[in-house]
């Protein structure tokens, strides 16, 4: 399998900087993603909970490549919106790493979605492709389907409701040649990362613009110093929700590790802790007070 790549020396912009603005191989995925390709190729960056697995920063690379060709060759170009409708799993992971890695936007919404709310957020994610988990393809018979015309579909084989055309993940997201070329412009700290959907509670959910800069600051090194590159940090909330994006990113950002798991689970947290060499949780609310369970 090889993947050909252009990397355009991208001048810096002329125009004055603000100086607390950190350099794009800091913040911007594309950016780092080669950078720790170079710095820590054989550093594991993600252990998987349900076997072990591992990936290195060297696998990271080559998975996202592969995707984000994938995604190229459908069309997704630098600023698009991409639906993503997944579960936490390793299909999810490689899709947040490529979409960003072309420049485009991560619009991941909330698996529970559907009628009236899931037409509202596909109308507002304003995307032509969209990646969802075959299990909940019957919903989208459902409802309108905003712009959307392509649906790579992960897992169970389902279509999609006419006239959206309906390809599986294997097929259309893991090529096994080609040529991925650098976006027209290099992707800065303060363009769109992410479209994160609000829960909804007040009205329906609303689509707010996260950016590299933004996630960043909010929980990177400096904002976190607690949280260190020889840290490795729990993923166990989904990807739709800051506390699973947000985590993925900060800690890939600093070059650290991840563990990552589809769901939170009380009976198995402090076996998963041990096996994965967890050393930080993120725990929402209530799931902070759950009893423990014996092991």
């Amino acid at each position: 399998m090889t993947h050909a790549i252009e990397l355009a020396a991208y001048p810096e912009a002329a125009q004055a900087r603000d100086p607390r603005i950190p350099p794009r191989d800091q913040v911007v995925t594309r950016d780092l993603i080669e950078r720790w390709h170079r710095e820590q190729p054989d550093k594991v960056f993600a252990v998987f909970g349900d076997d072990g697995e591992t990936w290195t920063y060297a696998q990271l690379r080559e998975f996202t490549l592969q995707t984000a060709l994938g995604l190229r060759q459908l069309g997704v170009r630098q600023g698009d919106h991409v639906l993503v409708w997944l579960p936490n799993s390793r299909e999810a992971l490689r899709v947040f790493f490529a979409v960003n890695y072309l420049g485009a936007v991560f619009a991941c919404i909330n698996t529970a979605y559907k009628g009236a709310l899931l037409a509202h957020v596909i109308d507002n994610a304003d995307a032509r492709v969209a990646v969802i988990h075959g299990d909940l393809l019957a919903r989208l018979h459902e409802v309108p389907t905003g712009r959307l015309d392509t649906v790579v579909v992960v897992g169970p084989k389902t279509s999609a409701p006419a006239p959206l055309k309906t390809l599986r993940y294997e097929e259309a997201l893991l090529p096994n040649d080609g040529t991925l070329a650098a976006p027209p412009r290099p992707t800065q700290p303060w363009d769109p990362f992410a479209l994160i959907y609000t829960s909804g509670t007040t009205g329906p959910s609303k689509g707010v613009y996260c950016s590299y800069l933004h996630l960043y600051s909010n929980a990177g090194p400096e904002t976190w110093p607690f949280v260190t590159r020889d840290d490795r940090y729990l993923i166990n909330m989904p990807m739709f929700h800051i506390g699973g994006m947000g985590g993925t990113y900060v800690m890939f950002a600093r070059g650290a590790s991840i563990s990552f798991v589809e769901r939170f689970d009380t009976a198995g947290f402090w076996k998963l802790v041990r096996d994965t060499q967890t050393t930080v949780a993120f725990l929402l609310g209530v799931m902070a007070t759950f009893p423990p369970a014996s092991e």
